[in-house]
């Protein structure tokens, strides 16, 4: 897993924000985490409400992520995007099927994701 091993601190800080959102009471659908080429990453969010305006949810991330600061300290680093289960890089991480959350090469309607691992499965 070398590029989970080249993210790492911005992949770890992913882990530890979706366990304070949901010991917060937001309730996540899935979570994907998706590495870039600069090495760095993008975790998308689904929250289980399914919103049809996501601004709402993106502040709840942001006051999160505000009042855990000392538990998230690579929160600076953090890239992240509420996104709706109809989001093209949810869909085609989610229609490949991997035991241990690692998918690659996903391709759905049009969008292609090398690499992604799946933090939290869809219920």
């Amino acid at each position: 897993m070398v590029a989970q091993q080249a993210v790492a601190p911005e992949f770890e800080t992913a882990h530890k924000l979706l366990d304070l959102l949901e010991r917060d009471g937001f309730p996540v659908e899935t979570a994907v985490w998706v590495p870039d080429d600069e090495g760095r990453g993008r975790l998308y969010i689904v929250p289980r409400s399914h919103p049809k305006d996501t601004l709402r949810e993106t502040i709840r991330v942001a006051e999160t992520i505000v009042n855990h600061s000392d538990e998230l300290p690579g929160r600076n680093d953090l890239r992240y995007t509420i996104a709706k289960p109809d989001h093209p890089i949810v869909q085609a991480v989610r229609s490949v099927s991997s035991p241990d959350g690692r998918v690659r090469g996903a391709y759905r309607n049009g969008t292609y994701v090398d690499e992604a691992y799946v933090l939290r499965p869809a219920a």
